[in-house]
């Protein structure tokens, strides 16, 4: 699978910007420009759409850049970010976002075509353009209402891009947390673990997903609860998501996924779940080994203390079948990370470049403290796959060691 990693994909597309915008900032062509800056926009919408072209994502890019008719290059870029192949996507997702705010306005024709092919269209261009896409709040209100379960799919897919500008949507959002359709419930609440306490209006519905849903729905609703943090009302929160990790009366089984979001929410909590830390311990000893790293993030969240996780991470992290969990979450401690820097230096040497990938985020986001990693993330800057090396460029940016 070309994306590399499960879960990265915004990552992705926000790196792919950074990395366009430093690359023009010092002067540097950015991929193929030295190729492609002769092309005309017309002609680099040609190239973008053609399949066959080995310019192809370095016109998309490009078009971010420079896109010229707007008019014309939005609704290219608007139908590439429905493409099944990652790749093209992420390109499209990335020029969407650069051109930003200015883009929404040319994906109105989609909308207005009232199909389903245009909701999809439209609220996938949304999504990558973001909180710039806010003029059409009320439209995506009524998606969320609408009696099509796509409909309502697709809505949701554009409010997840928006951050806090999806907030006057709450209602809305709210009843997709009940919705009839599974997947509908998981993006809702994607969507509300974003606003955090803001989303304090949905604990009800939550609590009844985390009480009666499917092992899916059960674990967003509790990570969403954990985001949300203590509340006003009667419910321990740090409580009941410890008692969600303990075998079911029903004797159905936890499964994995459902622990892992469960544990996410007890690290949103932070030292407000002190109390479950017995529970959470006991799943960083488990056997289960794609739960225990979850585990480990969750007791440093709560402890602030990376001594006792980092010696599950050391061996998650030198473990082929888990390293890149392992990474991705170690990438999310920060300076804290900085006691696992030799484990993880060694990840940028793997063969799999979703591997290196993570890996030299993660130094990267330990910052200068790990400034000494800078020439092996350097090495990576020649790397023979672009994620790796977009990735290397903004690490070495984040490892400048502090004047």
């Amino acid at each position: 699978m070309r994306s590399h990693f499960t879960g990265t994909l915004v990552a992705i597309i926000v790196l792919v910007g950074i990395y366009a915008a430093y690359q023009l900032s010092i002067g540097n062509p950015v991929f193929g420009q030295d190729r492609l800056g002769n092309l005309s926009e017309e002609e680099l919408r040609v190239t973008a759409k053609d399949l066959t072209s080995r310019d192809q994502i370095e016109a998309i890019l490009q078009l971010g850049v420079r896109p010229g008719d707007l008019s014309k290059t939005v609704p290219v870029l608007a139908k590439l970010a429905t493409f099944q192949n990652e790749i093209i996507k992420n390109a499209s997702d990335s020029s969407l976002q650069d051109i930003g705010a200015d883009a929404a306005e040319h994906v109105r024709p989609f909308l207005d075509d009232n199909s389903t092919d245009g909701y999809r269209i439209a609220c996938s261009a949304l999504r990558a353009i973001g909180p710039g896409s806010k003029i059409y709040i009320n439209e995506l209100k009524d998606l969320l209402i609408d009696d099509n379960p796509v409909h309502r799919k697709c809505g949701l897919y554009a409010l997840q891009g928006m951050g806090d500008e999806a907030q006057p949507a709450m209602k809305e959002i709210i009843l997709c947390v009940l919705d009839k359709d599974l997947n509908n419930q998981c993006m809702a609440c994607r969507i509300l673990e974003n606003f955090g306490p803001d989303a304090i209006d949905a604990e009800a519905a939550l609590l009844e997903v985390q009480k009666n849903g499917g092992p899916s729905t059960r674990g967003w609703a509790a990570l969403c609860l954990g985001a949300i943090g203590p509340t006003s009302s009667d419910v321990d929160v740090a409580e009941l998501l410890a008692k969600q990790l303990q075998p079911r009366e029903d004797g159905r089984p936890i499964s994995p996924i459902e622990q892992q979001r469960v544990l996410r929410g007890l690290g949103y909590l932070g030292p407000e779940a002190t109390k479950a830390l017995d529970t959470v311990r006991e799943k960083l000893n488990g056997k289960n080994q794609f739960v225990r790293g979850h585990a480990a993030f969750a007791l440093w969240k709560i402890t602030g203390d990376a001594e006792e996780a980092g010696s599950v991470f050391r061996t998650l992290l030198n473990d082929s079948t888990l390293v890149n969990d392992a990474v991705f979450l170690v990438g999310k401690m920060g300076p804290d990370a900085l006691i696992l820097a030799p484990d993880v230096a060694n990840a940028l040497n793997s063969s799999q470049p979703a591997t290196r990938e993570l890996a030299v985020t993660a130094i990267g986001n330990m910052g200068s403290a790990a400034a000494s990693y800078k020439p092996k993330v350097k090495a990576l800057l020649n790397d023979n796959d672009p994620l790796v090396r977009m990735a290397a460029r903004k690490a070495m940016e984040n490892l400048k060691e502090e004047k």
